[in-house]
């Protein structure tokens, strides 16, 4: 290998020291580049050579963004102790592909591929693929990090400590009654029967909280909501979350001014799905980003599904979904469960139309 045949495999795959290329090996047989890397004081013989990482080492591999119309796999030999480096051209232990490809393959799926359209545009393995799908949805793996959020990581700087308030006397508040609102009031708080308190209290609708009273019996709420699925019991605590907002209303003008623009919003959505609903657009599967799905996916959105396959499916991705806590991997699963409904909405007729009317149970 040449100094700049390294130098350019260098920067195609982002290697940087203390890791360098240490060869490289054309396969015309399977179309495949592997690239060997390692540290600079390692020696670097033919890469065909035989070769064993020292005592308690590794020898790990991972495929890579294709190069050149060939597959391309990093081939990295690592010392005992030495960390795994954070890098688009690395991977994890026991994933099949870089954090490059990762990131591809996770934004493929979320733009609804499947796993055979993934094997044909990227030329992967279906084993490979369906080993990285399983350790996502089962949370064995972490989803790698969009690249200008890593790069905005790597090149923050600590901020100076900020000054320390000196206390002050805490005095009692005063909370000012409850006054009756007209309905074209700047300030009104959202009816006691608007579906945005559930949400608030189910956590489907989130909130920028200043007040720490308010935090407080949200955090108390979410949490009492979350070991039970009584509908009677979720319905009167948010209308004790109502009488809150409206005792607390002077002290609360933030959070009552993003509950108005949610509420808004889900009324719009609502407008929309009626007028759908009198467009005679009865095939047609509402977006994967309509909050029904989410709804559905959570089971807020009760429905009765009369199909074997599609009830085996709910189950299967309403299991997943708990365990997850990345936003982008249930979102994979809203992906997955919406393409179920456009594929099969033909024999889905009797779930899509209580779909349509789910905003207004």
């Amino acid at each position: 290998m040449t100094p700049q045949e390294r130098q350019w495999l260098e920067t195609l795959l982002e290697v940087r020291a203390p890791w360098q290329v240490q060869g490289f090996k054309w396969s015309d047989g399977s179309r495949q580049l592997s690239v060997q890397v390692g540290t600079a004081t390692e020696s670097a013989g033919p890469f065909w050579a035989p070769r064993k990482p020292a005592a308690g080492g590794q020898r790990l591999h991972w495929a890579h963004l294709p190069m050149a119309g060939r597959r391309c796999e990093v081939v990295l030999t690592l010392r005992e102790g030495q960390p795994l480096p954070d890098a688009p051209w690395a991977g994890e232990h026991e994933l099949p592909f870089s954090h490059a490809l990762s990131r591809l393959v996770l934004d493929l799926m979320l733009d609804g591929a499947t796993m055979s359209q993934l094997c044909r545009m990227l030329d992967l393995p279906l084993s490979d693929l369906w080993k990285y799908k399983f350790r996502l949805d089962h949370g064995s793996a972490r989803p790698p990090q969009a690249r200008d959020a890593r790069e905005a990581r790597e090149t923050a700087r600590p901020a100076a400590p900020m000054p320390v308030p000196p206390p002050v006397a805490a005095r009692p508040i005063e909370l000012a009654p409850a006054q009756p609102r007209v309905a074209d009031d700047d300030e009104a708080i959202p009816p006691e029967d608007a579906p945005v308190w559930l949400a608030l209290l189910t956590g489907r609708q989130t909130l920028e909280v200043r007040a720490l009273g308010l935090k407080l019996l949200l955090s108390k709420l979410t949490r009492e909501a979350a070991t039970h699925r009584d509908a009677d019991l979720h319905r009167q605590a948010s209308r004790g979350l109502y009488r809150y907002f409206v005792r607390s209303q002077p002290l609360l003008a933030s959070e009552i001014a993003q509950l108005r623009t949610a509420d808004a919003a889900a009324r719009a959505a609502l407008q929309a799905s009626l007028s759908r609903a009198m467009a005679g657009e009865d095939d047609e599967v509402p977006d994967v980003s309509d909050p029904l799905w989410q709804a559905l996916l959570s089971g807020d959105c009760d429905i009765e599904v009369r199909t074997l396959s599609l009830r085996l499916l709910l189950t299967k991705l309403r299991q997943q979904a708990r365990g997850l806590q990345d936003d982008e991997l249930r979102m994979l699963k809203l992906v997955e469960l919406h393409r179920f409904f456009a594929r099969h909405r033909a024999v889905l007729r009797h779930e899509l139309e209580q779909l349509r009317r789910w905003p207004l149970n």
